[in-house]
C-alpha cells in the first residue's frame, strides 16, 4: 500500500521528506518511476506529490539570469515554450527526442535529469549550456553544477532530503551557436547510443571557445576540456576537425552492452563529434 502526500507549499514538502528518514519518494510527472513500479524493481510505501506546489510549473527568463525551468514543466512544454525556442533552440530540439508523445507530455525534464539514467538526452546538451539545479531543503538552498550533479548511473549529487525544484540555464552569448545530434540503432524513440552537445564561438573564422559533451557512453555525460582548450585560437577546418574529433575519442572508454562495444562506440563517437562541428560551423 503506497500513501500519497499532497503538499501546498515547498516548506511543507522539505519537511514531509526531511521526517520520511530516507523513506519517502518524490513524484512530479512519475514516468520514471511508474516503469520501476510496472517492473516490479521498486515499492515506494511513501511518495510526495509535488503537484500541488505553485510556482513549479512555470518557464520564465531574465536577460541577466537566463532560463528557469520548475519541476513540473514537462518536456513537451519545454519543446513547444516561445521562450525556449528563441532563446535555447537546440534545447527544444533536443527535448523532442525524449521518449514518444506520451512519455513527453506527462515526463518532466528536471524528473528525467533527476533519474540520472547515462542514455538521458538533455543531460549532455544542459552541461554545454552550463545549467545549475537549484535544490531545496529545510537546511536552504543551493546551487549544483552539471558536474557536481552527476556522480554514477542513477546517482546525483542531491542530498537525501532535497527537492529539485529548478534548473537554471545561464543567458548564451549573442554569437554562441548550440546543436545536439544523437544516433540509435534501433528507431527514433529509442534511447540514444550516444548523443554529442556542443557549443561554439567563432571569431573571424577562429575558435573562440569550443565545449563538447557526449552523452549515453559512460556514467555521465563526457566533457573534453583538455581538447577544447587546444582548438581555442585555431582555425576550424576539416582537418582541425577530424583531428579534434580524434583527440577526444582516445580517451573515452565507453561501456560496452548489447547496443555496442568499446571499439564500435568510439567509432560513432567520432563521427559525431565531427558532424557536431560541422554543424556548428553552418
Amino acid at each position: 500500500m503506497t500513501d500519497f502526500e499532497f503538499p501546498t507549499s515547498l516548506e511543507e514538502a522539505c519537511q514531509s521528506l526531511s521526517q520520511s528518514a530516507g523513506e519517502a519518494r518524490l513524484i512530479a510527472g512519475g514516468v520514471a518511476l511508474m516503469v520501476l513500479v510496472r517492473h516490479q524493481i521498486f515499492f515506494p510505501t511513501r511518495l510526495i506529490s509535488l503537484k500541488r506546489i505553485p510556482g513549479l510549473d512555470r518557464i520564465a527568463f531574465d536577460e541577466k539570469e537566463g532560463l528557469g525551468i520548475g519541476a513540473l514543466v514537462t518536456h513537451a512544454q519545454v519543446e513547444s515554450s516561445p521562450i525556449v525556442r528563441q532563446h535555447y533552440p537546440a534545447l527544444a530540439q533536443c527535448v523532442h527526442h525524449v521518449g514518444n508523445l506520451r512519455v513527453r507530455n506527462m515526463g518532466t525534464l528536471v524528473g528525467d535529469l533527476c533519474q540520472a539514467d547515462n542514455h538521458s538526452d538533455p543531460a549532455p546538451l544542459l552541461g554545454v549550456l552550463g545549467a545549475k539545479v537549484r535544490a531545496r531543503s529545510l537546511r536552504g538552498e543551493r546551487l549544483l553544477s552539471m558536474a557536481e550533479f552527476h556522480v554514477d548511473i542513477y546517482e546525483t549529487g542531491v542530498k537525501e532530503d532535497e527537492i529539485v525544484t529548478e534548473i537554471v540555464i545561464p543567458p548564451s552569448a549573442p554569437q554562441a551557436r548550440t546543436a545536439y545530434l544523437r544516433f540509435s540503432g534501433n528507431s527514433p524513440v529509442d534511447w540514444p547510443i550516444l548523443g554529442v552537445a556542443g557549443s561554439l564561438i567563432c571569431e573571424d573564422g577562429r575558435c573562440a571557445e569550443v565545449k563538447i559533451s557526449v552523452g549515453s557512453l559512460a556514467a555521465v555525460p563526457m566533457s573534453f576540456e583538455a581538447e577544447c582548450e587546444a582548438l581555442k585560437g585555431k582555425k576550424i577546418t576539416a582537418a582541425a576537425i577530424k583531428k579534434f574529433a580524434r583527440a577526444c575519442t582516445a580517451t573515452m572508454e565507453p561501456i560496452p552492452d548489447a547496443r555496442g562495444s568499446e571499439w564500435y562506440k568510439k567509432q560513432v563517437a567520432e563521427v559525431y563529434i565531427r558532424r557536431t562541428l560541422e554543424t556548428l560551423m553552418k
